[in-house]
């Protein structure tokens, strides 16, 4: 119990630090205090790839923008115009196809009815023959029943009949042809009017300027004559 009440009474004892440096239990190396005035080592700038990468671009973009804004503005101030009023980003533009349509074309206009033939003018048949001549009074024709003989003042050389060209043409109702010699005598003949249609004894009259024909409304055997031929069918 004496040494115990010796150890905790015990009187603090005035030693100096160099002798308890001697015994090893007082470390005597002096301490180190933190100073401003220090020369520290440089601190390494911080780095980190994407963010730089991201400041840069959005330095250009910026820039980029600035400059397209400049390029607008100077347009509108030289030209004196409103900007175009484009569509906004991210829009979409309704595109429409052109339609074309082809107009019907309009009913072709009705044909002109063909004008019925003109009525034949019935020529007097008293006698049993009928006398009929041309406008230009070169041929006359005597017309009956079975034929059709003209007396014709032919301007082209014609078949030789007893000795001299002939003058005369024949046609049957049937269709034979004959040449012949004749004289018109005194009869007085009837002239035919060019555009008129004539009918006597079954014939069908036709005058023209370039000759008259006549055919049998039965067999439709007849003759076409002029001053340059006939022409028998």
């Amino acid at each position: 119990m004496g040494a115990d009440a010796d150890e905790v009474g015990q009187e603090p004892t005035m030693v100096s630090p160099a002798s308890l440096a001697e015994t090893g239990v007082v470390d005597t190396t002096e301490p180190t205090a933190w100073s401003d005035t220090e020369d520290l080592g440089e601190v390494e700038p911080y780095s980190h790839p994407s963010r730089a990468n991201w400041l840069i671009s959005g330095v250009i973009f910026a820039a980029t923008a600035a400059l397209a804004g400049l390029a607008v503005g100077g347009a509108y101030v030289f030209l004196g115009q409103d900007p175009p009023d484009g569509p906004s980003a991210g829009s979409t533009i309704a595109t429409t196809s052109a339609i074309t349509t082809t107009a019907a074309a309009p009913p072709l206009p009705a044909a002109a009815p063909t004008p019925p033939p003109p009525t034949p003018v019935m020529l007097p048949t008293r006698g049993g023959i009928v006398y009929v001549g041309t406008q230009s009074r070169r041929t006359a024709c005597e017309v009956t029943p079975g034929s059709v003989t003209c007396n014709v003042q032919f301007v082209v050389s014609t078949p030789i009949r007893y000795g001299t060209h002939a003058n005369v043409v024949t046609i049957s109702a049937v269709g034979n042809f004959v040449w012949g010699i004749g004289d018109t005598g005194q009869q007085t003949y009837r002239p035919l009017n060019y555009g008129t249609v004539y009918r006597a004894f079954g014939w069908t009259i036709t005058p023209t300027p370039d000759g008259t024909t006549f055919m049998n409304d039965a067999t439709a055997h007849g003759m076409t004559v002029s001053v340059e031929g006939v022409m028998p069918f």
